[in-house]
Formats: structure tokens, sequence, C-alpha cells
């Protein structure tokens, strides 16, 4: 019996050193790679996602990783199913050939990967390349010895088709079944095409211009360009089909203004009808004629001036502008469609008429956009008349339909169609409950419109509320929702892949066609998860996609409905994705980052004078709630809508702030949404603002003595105004801050050099109403005015050539904090502007800004340079 317990005794003790063995081994290669705190050191681990192509079949993608800290950039290629991948570093200009072939640059190599053989073809000089839309063509711009690119044609086996020296510009087609390209040889210039069928066809349609082309186009059977001579540009046309070229000769054509001569702008491409019939371009007013001001002149500002002084000098006078004038190739005539008094326009989908407007003519005001009377031209007959008055979205010009004939445009809180051939205005929302103008703006003035989704092809008008799509015939008498996006709090937008074409000058946007449905992305606005989705009129609404993330960058396979996005939130970094059916995980960004402690967020609510608000508080990596943290929390408007994103680690930062660093360093970072009360911030935004501190002190371990406070630019404003309403923050950062509101009130803005009224009435200060009819609010919303109140310690900073946020009020700021005894800090930076684009710079403010929280909020060593003297 002693003999069997003995054994017994010998038996557990092997497995017991088996067990003991087990978990040793088991620990050590848990401690192998065990998680540990994220440094700077690290942060040049990680890099940026971007995606590049999906093949025509959606069988191939590509994207680029860059690495901010060392200016790094590799170009991938993957199969979408199975492991195939390429890796190509320094690769740029990705291009798919079909399923065939994927081309790129790599410094100024040209490398072609076949993709169903593997091989390799490369070619040294490169600046840019193109395949043609049947797949059998290369066309590749090399440099020359003497500076100008030569091209070249290879077929499939390499085999050098075609080849032309000096190219000065080229266009393709825009399905890339030919191209056009200028050449300038030692005593001409000339302009050839080749078309790729079977083979190539190539074709001379000038030699011997008289200098450069430039503002080549190409559209549908015409090419249109014009010859740059400085004396007298010439505008020529091409009919393809009958091998015809035109030129526009002023002392031939019938209507052309005297003393006008083309614009050789660049960038003022011509603009070729539908059928080709008619070519819309620009005219360039006499110097004579200009306005031009002398810089040595005495300056002359008239308060009744509709151009300020200052906008004239730099942009010069807006009535001497170019003007849009179009030319009918069949009667050899030419019609001025803008003119001094209504410079600027845009067409009707179908050419036949033209919209014109002066966008200073209610001018002196004070909106960012002046409203303006919007006048019709019928092209056919020449007659002119005002069909819109006063109408204030002048960033949104109308929505024009298809097919030409309406107009689509918001007036006093409704959309209206204007039916052109009858001269009729309908108001087509005029009862509907709904909101199509923005409900939270929060913001003085006119509600903006949620937009127009599209027209369809039945003749009807889709516009967008809040959350849905709406279905309205074109009487206003029918009107549908199509979604039922506001019982679930998700924003349906019709998703469309085409880019813009001479900005707002032309229409672009096609028929609707509701049997066949279109591309819907989804966003819920109360948790920022996102998607997409399918809809038509047979099936309804089919959710395709739908994440706890921020859904983006969605771009279409040619011949599939296969796509190709990126996801993320802010504890997963971008990954690139594909649906075919389902959703599938191309590519997970920064894997790395399993290796590293990693902060949450969380979604809080809290009350403002009766209203919800939102707001993201971000939780340090490692978080223990047995420890008080300290907290920093950023302002600048609402900042919920940034609840999903993923934020790289990085000190190269334009304000010196990264939610990702703080977390990393163990800080809570808070971003809230802000009520604001027109007219009074300084009470409105400090009471939202602690209302979040109130629920995030509430939701984890944060030591209520150890918060701090940061913003930038607007978000500065807002940090300088709370601490002379409040000493709850244990210190502040604020960067490129108004303090001043009169003065930011009487400033004209850098950009546009015109009057920066619109700022406090109607924009971002709030004030609601002008300085002489609320000369309080002005007051008791300006930071420096209450400079005594302020006892928080507080770190300023501004870039020295900042003239969006002039510099000055950052130094009228430390000034009176000086004159009233108080803690603060200014950095100003040389040769920066509105945000530091200096890498130098931005790891310095980065650097110095955890410095400050650290010493304040942590108790950290204090700096040197934060020590007087």
């Amino acid at each position: 019996m002693q003999a069997i317990k003995s054994q017994h005794r010998e038996i557990f003790r092997g497995i017991f050193c088996l067990i003991l063995l087990f978990t040793i081994y088991r620990s050590a290669f848990g401690q192998a790679q065990p998680k540990r705190m994220l440094t700077t050191k690290d942060y040049s681990l990680w890099s940026q996602l971007s995606p590049g192509q999906i093949s025509k079949n959606g069988n191939w993608v590509s994207y680029s990783l860059y690495y901010k800290h060392t200016q790094k950039d590799t170009l991938f290629l993957q199969r979408v199913s199975g492991n195939k991948k390429y890796v190509f570093p320094l690769g740029t200009k990705g291009k798919f050939n079909g399923e065939s072939d994927f081309a790129y640059i790599s410094r100024d190599t040209l490398v072609v990967q076949n993709l169903k053989t593997g091989t390799l073809y490369k070619k040294a000089g490169v600046t840019d390349f193109e395949f043609s839309a049947n797949e059998k063509f290369l066309m590749i711009f090399a440099n020359q010895s003497n500076g100008k690119p030569g091209l070249e044609i290879r077929d499939r086996t390499n085999k050098v088709l075609q080849n032309s020296v000096d190219i000065t510009s080229y266009r393709l087609d825009p399905a890339q079944n030919g191209i056009v390209y200028s050449t300038a040889g030692n005593s001409d210039n000339s302009l050839q095409m080749m078309l790729f069928n079977e083979s190539i066809e190539k074709r001379t349609i000038i030699e011997n211009l008289n200098g450069p082309v430039q503002n080549l186009i190409w559209k549908g059977n015409t090419i249109a360009f014009i010859e740059h001579v400085a004396t007298e540009p010439v505008l020529f046309n091409y009919d393809i089909i009958k091998h015809k070229i035109s030129s526009l000769n002023p002392k031939n054509v019938k209507g052309f203004p005297a003393d006008m001569k083309v614009s050789n702008a660049r960038f003022k491409y011509p603009i070729i009808s539908k059928d080709g019939s008619r070519v819309f371009f620009w005219l360039k007013e006499p110097k004579s004629k200009s306005n031009v001001i002398d810089p040595a002149a005495v300056q002359i500002w008239n308060t009744k001036d509709k151009q300020l002084f200052a906008s004239k000098k730099q942009f010069g006078d807006y009535r001497m502008s170019d003007k849009l004038v179009v030319w009918d190739l069949k009667e050899n005539s030419l019609f001025q469609l803008t003119d001094k008094d209504l410079p600027s326009g845009f067409l009707s989908a179908d050419y036949n008429y033209a919209f014109i407007y002066d966008n200073y003519a209610y001018e002196p005001q004070s909106q960012q956009h002046s409203a303006y009377d919007l006048h019709l031209v019928d092209l056919k007959n020449g007659g002119k008349k005002r069909i819109i008055e006063k109408y204030v979205f002048g960033e949104n010009i109308p929505s024009r339909s298809p097919d030409g004939r309406y107009l689509c445009y918001a007036k006093q809180g409704n959309w209206w169609i204007y039916d052109i051939q009858q001269d009729l205005h309908t108001n087509i929302t005029l009862g509907m409950s709904n909101s199509f103008f923005t409900e939270d703006t929060n913001r003085p003035g006119e509600d903006e419109p949620y937009g127009v989704g599209g027209w369809t092809k039945d003749g009807e008008v889709i516009l967008y509320d809040r959350y849905d799509l709406w279905k309205i015939s074109l009487d206003g008498k029918v009107n549908t929702r199509l979604t039922k996006g506001r019982e679930t709090q998700k924003s349906f937008r019709i998703k469309f892949f085409f880019t813009a074409i001479n900005g707002n000058t032309e229409a672009q946007m096609p028929n609707l066609d509701l049997d066949k449905g279109f591309l819907l992305t989804t966003i819920n606005r109360e948790t920022r998860a996102s998607g997409v989705s399918y809809w038509s009129l047979k099936s309804d609404l089919k959710e395709l996609i739908w994440e706890n993330r921020k859904i983006e960058q969605l771009s279409k396979a040619r011949n599939k409905d296969t796509y190709m996005y990126v996801d993320q939130n802010f504890t997963s970094a971008p990954r690139l994705m594909v649906y075919d059916g389902i959703p599938k995980q191309i590519m997970q960004s920064n894997t790395q980052q399993e290796n590293f402690y990693w902060g949450k967020n969380q979604r809080i609510e809290y009350i403002v004078d009766g209203k919800k608000a939102k707001g993201a508080l971000f939780y340090p990596a490692a978080y223990n709630p047995d420890l008080k943290y300290p907290m920093v929390v950023q302002v600048y408007e609402r900042q919920f809508p940034y609840f999903n994103d993923y934020e790289n680690p990085t000190l190269i930062s334009e304000v010196g702030f990264n939610v990702t660093n703080f977390t990393a360093q163990g800080y809570f970072v808070l971003y809230p949404d802000i009520n604001y009360e027109y007219g009074n911030l300084r009470e409105s935004v400090t009471k939202s603002v602690l209302a979040a501190v109130d629920t995030a002190l509430g939701k984890a371990n944060i030591d209520p003595f150890k918060v701090g406070l940061i913003g930038s630019s607007f978000g500065g404003y807002e940090t300088d105004l709370i601490i002379t309403e409040t000493n709850r923050f244990a210190a502040a950062v604020a960067g490129m801050a108004w303090t001043d509101v009169v003065s930011a009130y009487l400033y004209v803005g850098d950009m546009f050099k015109r009057p920066d009224f619109f700022r406090t009435e109607n924009h971002q200060l709030r004030i609601g109403k002008s300085l002489f009819e609320d000369m309080p609010a002005y007051l008791k919303n300006s930071p420096v005015l209450m400079a005594d109140k302020v006892n928080t310690p507080l770190l300023g900073w501004a870039g020295e050539d900042d003239r969006h946020v002039n510099t000055s009020h950052s130094m009228e700021f430390y000034l009176a904090l000086r004159r009233a005894n108080k803690e603060h800090t200014l950095l100003v930076y040389p040769g920066e502007e509105h945000g530091l684009e200096k890498k130098e710079n931005g790891i310095d403010l980065s650097v110095r800004i955890m410095q400050w929280f650290d010493y304040y909020l942590k108790g950290g060593k204090k700096q040197d340079w934060m020590k007087s003297n």
C-alpha cells in the first residue's frame, strides 16, 4: 500500500513538473513580445494607407503606404483572391491595363508588370504613361536631352510602333481611344493625333503654328485648343469625323467684340457642346481698360466700392475678368455671354442656355458670399432676362437638369424649379413638414440646403433632407420618401463615380434610372457607424456594408459591381477592403500596433440648456481604473464626427496636437460638441465644455484637478475665452487664436481680400449682429478685454506671417496678460502662416505642448523654455 502511494506521489510529481514547465514556457513565450507603451521613437513605424486603383473586373487592387517620418513611399499590387502580391518601393502613378498589366513609375523608371506571366519591362527617363482603352497599346512619355518629352507607342510585345519627339502638351480621348499631342520643332509647332483600333491611325491635324498649343481639350468627335501667341492667341477647332480644322479669325467671324482677344489664361479650357457645333471659350479685355493698379500710386479706398482696393490690387478689377463667349461653327459667328455688368456664368446641360450673374451685385454687404441676380441667356435668339433675384447660396450654383430645361434652386426655406421654356417658377416643397435645410447648423443666418441628389430620367428631382432622399415631381404635386433614415438616424447620400469638368461651368450630373437604382453611402449620425447600400424601385434598400467604422474613399471596378474602400475606427488602423458580394479585407495597415498598448474611445452625452450634445472620450493606453489620470480637452465646434477616425502617432503636426500621442502618454482626451448661444459664446462655450468635462469625470477615473484645455484657430479663440470665464482648467494651450472680436470684425481677410464681417455676424464667432447693433456682445466675447480674469497658465503659439487670423491677436493677448501679471508663454514661429508647414517647427511645437501639459498636469519637469529670461 505504501509502495502504491509512493508511486502515485511520483506520478503526481511528474504531472506537476510538466504543468510547471508548460506554465513557465507559456510565460516565457508570452514575454517574448509583450505589449509595451508607445514612445516617440516608435512613431516612425506608422504609415498612411492610400488606396490606388481597382482593375476593371475587380480582380486586382493597388495601394500605397507613406511613412511620414522617413518620407518613404511604397506601392503595392495585390490580387483580391489568393495571396499574390507585388511590392514596388518608391512606386507612383500605378495604373492597370485591364486585367493583363500593371505599370508604375519608380523615380524616373517605368515598370510594366505582366499580371499573367509575371514578366517585367522597364524603361528609364519616363515622366508619364497611359494605356489605350482596348488594352493593346502603351503610351510612354520620356525625357529627351533637350528637356522636352518624347512620345513612344508600344504594343503588348514591347515593340515600338510610333515615336514622336518634342512633345509640348497632350490630351487623351476621355474614353482613351486616342491621343492628341502638340510638338515644337526648331521653327514651327504642330498638332498630331493617333486613334487606337486594331492598329494605330496617325493624323496630322495642323502644322506650322506660330506658337505652342495650350488648353487642349477633347470631347466626343471634337478637339479644341489655343495657339499661344502673346499678341493674338488663336482658337482652333478640329472635327475628327470630317477631318476639318477651323480657326477663329477675329476679322472674319461675325460678332467678335472690338479690342478683345482670345484669352490665353492657363486652365481656362474651351468647352465643347455635345454635338460639337459650338465652342465656348474666354475673351480677354484690352490692357488699356483693365484698370491695373500702380503700386506706387496713392491708394483710394471708398466705402461704397463693390470690390475692396486690396482685392483689385491682388486679383484685378473683377469686371475686367475674362468673358465667356460662344463660337457657332455653322454660322461662323460669335456671341458674348458675360460682360462687365454680369461677368460670371455657367451653362445648361444641353448648351442652349447660359446663366450669368454679378457676384458683387449687392456689395457692400456682410455675408461671406454676396447674393446675386441670375440672368438667363438664350443662345438661339440672344434673348436675356433676369430669372432669380437675390440668390444667396453663391458658392452652390443652382442644379441644372441633364436635359437642359430646368433649374433647381433653394430660396427662403424652400426648393424651387424653374422651367426655362415656360418661364415658370414652382415651389416644390411648399407645405412639406420635413426640412430640406440644415437642422443643426448652429450658426446665425439663412440655413444651408442639404442639396440636390440628382435628376431622374422620368422628369423628377431627388432632394436630400437631413437623413433621406425624396423624389419630387417638377410641379411639386407628388413627393415620395425613398429611404427611411430618419427613424434609424441614418443619413443616405447618392454616390457618383465621376470627376468635375471645368469647375462648375459645365454641367455633368447624369440622369438617374430609378429602376436600375444607385449606390448610397450611409452614416449614423448618433454613433458614426457607416456603410454602403444599394437602392432601386424594384428591390428598395439593400444594405451591402455596415460597420461601426468610418468607411471612405469608395471606388468601383469599371465592368463589375465590385467596390474598393477604406475603413477604420479609433482602435483599428485603416484597412483596404473589397466588396464583391461580401466584404473582404485586402490589407490591414499598421499591424505593429498589436505590440503596443492602445487607447479606446467612448461616446458620451450631456445636456446644455435643455439640448442634447455629444462628445468623444478617448481613454489612455493600458487604462487602469484604480489609478487617476489627467485629461486634455480639445475644443473646436462639433467634433463627434471624428469619433471613428484613426490617428497615426506623430510629432509632425501643423497644430502640435495628436490624440494618439496623448493617450499613449497616459492622458484622457475629450472632444466635446458645443451648443452655441448667438452673441454669448463666452458663457455658452464654457457651459458646454464644462458639462462635457463633468460627464467625462463620471465615466472614468479622471483627476478633476488635472484637466487641461487646448484649441487652435477658432478652437484657440474658444480656449482663450473659456479661461476668462472659469478656473477649472489646470493649464491651457491656444494656437492661432482670435482674441479681439472688434479687431476680427474690422479686418480684410487675406485669402480673398474682402471684409471679414461675416465671421462674426453669421459664421464661427456667431454674434449674429453687426458691431454697431450689439457692441456689448463684441466686447464681452473678446478674451483680450478680460485678460485680468485669467488664472490658468496659458501657452500660446502662432505663425509670424499668419494673415488668416492675424498674429497681432496673439500678441495683443500676450501684452494684456503681461500687463495683468499673468502666467503666459507665447511661441511665434518665423516664416509660418496659419498652421506650421515646416517639419521641424511641427515637431518643436508638439514637443513643447506635451512638455507644457506634463508639467502642469503630471508634475513633470519645468523646462528651461518655460522659465522667464
